[in-house]
């Protein structure tokens, strides 16, 4: 039995590592704007670059994965590419902070699939809303500005996110999104969650990232090797019996792009094996389909800076374990 590699996961590398930069940075844009922010940007980026080994190697194990399946990209996960892959990574960070301090205008927004949304919202149906690290998921707030009565509820599984809410002198969004942190889904909010749902709330996740506590995974083909996806997201939707839709948000020549897609009208995960084991296979390559989809769309804006065809997850233990079916 493999232990699991806890210096590979994503919660160890310490994404806040480069906080002081931030900081700055939040600094720069308030006092002298977006040209000054960019001048402050590079160096930034370029320390954290070099530094940086992991997601650098990451970075350039993505981008090789992503020209080996997708030649037309002509990508081959060079030192320049790489450093291009962290260049948009930093631009996120300005776009984080236009939507967070509310500079963010509407008609910036392209949202094709909006009557989706509202529909729901009409219905008073709630639902959840299964992202990624695609982009930039901050824009969520530009969605709930669009409408008062659209309430989002991102559930994370570190407190990263709040520390940098609080970085931008947010106490946790605004007052239609809520954080929650969902490292232990205990009963109580279970039941917090599901009272959203039948209140025309969405609730809010990533699929592409392993849980903190080491949830049983799936593996599933990404970008021409196997890598570990969670569980989780499908077993909270059969849990509280809601639809599922996809949702990524981008840059695109300067504007921000909302994609939203119905992914499943219901999920009910069976409780027998194998049948339990062959629908969750299902949905997470249907999930790592989309995602490679996304990447080849918007090469530099999958932003998982870990390495994510690399991880272990402890098979046996995860088995005996009876929390192991939390998201």
């Amino acid at each position: 039995m493999k232990p699991v590699n806890t210096e590979s996961h994503w919660a160890s590398l310490q994404e806040t590592s480069l906080l002081w930069g931030i900081r700055i940075l939040v600094w720069v844009y308030r006092t002298f704007g977006r040209w000054v922010f960019r001048l402050f940007l590079r160096p930034v980026v370029s320390y954290y670059f070099i530094t940086g080994q992991i997601p650098r190697d990451a970075s350039r194990e993505y981008l090789r994965r992503l020209g080996r399946c997708f030649p037309e990209l002509n990508l081959s996960g060079g030192w320049w590419e790489s450093y291009c892959h962290f260049l948009s990574f930093g631009e996120t960070l300005l776009d984080k902070i236009i939507v967070w301090t509310g500079s963010i205008a509407p008609d910036q927004v392209d949202f094709p699939n909006r009557k989706i949304l509202l529909d729901l919202l009409e219905q008073k149906r709630g639902a959840i809303l299964l992202s990624g690290h695609v982009g930039n998921l901050e824009i969520c707030q530009a969605i709930a500005n669009l409408r008062g009565q659209i309430h989002l509820n991102i559930l994370i599984h570190t407190k990263h996110a709040e520390n940098f809410n609080r970085l931008l002198g947010g106490s946790g969004g605004s007052a239609t999104i809520q954080l929650i942190e969902v490292t232990e889904l205990n009963p109580a909010i279970a039941i917090e969650l599901q009272n959203k749902i039948e209140r025309g709330e969405f609730l809010v996740l990533v699929g592409d990232r392993i849980p903190v506590n080491g949830s049983r995974m799936v593996r599933t083909s990404f970008l021409g090797k196997d890598a570990e996806f969670p569980q989780g997201p499908y077993l909270l939707a059969s849990l509280l019996r809601c639809p599922v839709y996809t949702l990524f948000c981008f840059s695109v020549d300067g504007r921000f792009h909302i994609d939203l897609d119905l992914f499943a009208e219901s999920i009910r995960i069976p409780r027998t094996e194998p049948q339990r084991m062959q629908l969750l296979d299902t949905l997470v390559r249907r999930y790592a389909e989309r995602l490679e989809i996304l990447c080849r769309a918007q090469p530099l804006q999958w932003f998982n800076f870990f390495p994510f065809w690399n991880t272990q997850s402890e098979t046996a233990v995860s088995k005996a374990d009876p929390e192991a079916d939390r998201p």
